[in-house]
Formats: structure tokens, sequence, C-alpha cells
């Protein structure tokens, strides 16, 4: 190799290098700028342990029976959609200072990897209607969400970063602010961009406790902590049991105190007790 060939090289890395600072600053202005106009502020927590040995149990007996790996997201996401169909009112909208929008569907946006040119790529995904929907229909679609080689976002209908995006960056600060009041103060919109649950998973995996707090765009947001083994009494005896920690997360101008207790004893109920697994 030539030296002047290798100064090339060299010069053409420094501007490539340069590129990808500008591109990955210009990315972290718009998420800090979605941070600051979207985050639900008023939040009301409920950081609860929730027992599910019965659901791992079945997973566990299922992947050793057929060698299938069932989506422990897709089961809680099951549970979630049967418990808000329940109480509706907790993924309301606002609309207005005094108005609320109540939707029927309960559809929950969740980030699945996929594997693109030999790295692992987060990318937003809505299950719509999550509440009609059978566990193993949920989880055929967040596999076949994981396995598509496209960076496609199904929540935007684009790419990662969609080009719409890069285009509203661009504009003047002033009118990016009416930009975000408009997505902020219209339910249907921001049904339609993002659903109306959100739910992270990113500390499920791990073998202790601990309750993930997360910042959320949606009036309801789950966020999973880890799976711990812990001794529980049971029927008047003591058993080891696995639970889970997760944080709930309400918007305190929808919904609070009783209601939301509720919603928790339910949710509760049918992750206990196994719901759905055997559709």
């Amino acid at each position: 190799m030539t030296w002047k060939r290798a100064k090339q090289q060299q010069v053409g890395m420094k501007l490539d290098l340069i590129g990808s600072f500008r591109e990955e600053k210009r990315y972290r202005g718009w998420g800090v700028e979605m941070l600051d106009n979207m985050v639900i502020r008023h939040r009301v927590y409920g950081l609860v342990e929730l027992d599910v040995t019965k659901a791992r149990d079945y997973i566990r007996g299922h992947e050793a029976k057929t060698g299938e790996v069932l989506s422990f997201t897709g089961w809680l996401i099951k549970c979630i959609g049967q418990a808000v169909s329940e109480n509706k009112e907790i993924q309301a909208y606002r609309k207005g200072r005094n108005d609320f929008v109540v939707f029927d569907d309960v559809d929950v946006s969740i980030v699945v990897e996929r594997e693109v040119e030999g790295e692992k790529v987060p990318v937003p995904y809505v299950v719509r209607k999550a509440n009609e929907k059978s566990f193993r229909a949920i989880h055929h679609e967040i596999r076949a969400a994981q396995s598509q080689k496209e960076i496609v976002s199904p929540v935007l209908g684009s790419e990662t970063v969609p080009r719409i995006m890069n285009v509203f960056m661009k504009l003047p600060k002033f009118l990016r602010k009416v930009g975000w009041w408009k997505f902020k103060n219209d339910p249907f919109l921001k049904k339609r961009v993002m659903g109306t649950v959100g739910l992270t998973s990113v500390g499920m995996f791990g073998n202790i406790g601990g309750w993930p707090i997360a910042l959320g765009f949606h009036s309801l947001e789950f966020a999973v902590g880890g799976i711990s083994k812990k001794p529980v009494v049971v029927e008047k005896r003591t058993e080891i049991r696995e639970l889970l920690s997760l944080t709930v997360m309400f918007d305190e101008a929808v919904v609070y105190g009783a209601p939301a207790a509720r919603f928790i004893s339910r949710l509760s109920e049918l992750i206990q007790e196994g719901y759905g697994l055997s559709e």
C-alpha cells in the first residue's frame, strides 16, 4: 500500500467518523426533544411482585416437549390486554382540558430486536387489538416481527427513524412545537402511531428482583423487571415461587386511586392463574 493511498483511506475514515457523530448527535437531539414534549410528567407508580411460576413452568415444559420457545412477553401482553379490556378507562387519552377518549382496542407498544447485517437492532412494534388475540397469535406475531430483515417499524410505517422525522427536525423550533402540540393533543393520532399501552421488558431476563422506572408516553405503561425466586405462603404452606417485579405507571390526570388498585388486582389474578396459556 502506498503512502498516498493510506493517507486517502485515513481521511475517508475520519470523514466517516464525523458523519457518524453528526448522525448520532441528530438522533440523540430528536430523542431528547421527544422526551421534553411527550413524556407524561404526573405519574402514579405501582411496584408489584406477581407470581409467574405457573406460566414459567408451562413455557419450560412446552420447550422441553417441542423445542419451541414461547414468548413470555407475548403472554404478558395477553394478560394485559384482557385486564385493560375489563377496565378501559385505564388507557384513556386526554383530549383538551376536560375530555377523554376511551378506546375499545388495546394496542400494546413494545420494542423487538431484529438482526440486521449481524447486529441486533431495536425496532418499535405495536401489537394491535391484543385484547382480541390469543396468546399463540401474539406469540407468532412477535416472532414474525423479530425475524424480519428490513428495518421497518409498524408503528410509523417507515424506517426506524422515519424519513418524516428527518424532515420534521429540520423545521424551525416554533413549528416543531406546534407539531408536538398537535400530536400530544390528538388521541386518535397517538393511538395510530404508538398504540394505547406501553410495555418495556429490558430487565426481564435478570435473575434478581428490582423495579425499573421507565419514561413513557402512554397513559398506561409497564416496565418489566427481573424474576426472582422467593418463599411464598400458598394454602398454609411455604413454597419457593418465581416472582416477577413489575412497575405499573398511570397518568394521574387520567386515573389513580381505587380504579388503579382494582386494575392491578385483576392483572395479578390473570397472571397468577396463567391466563391464556392453554388456548
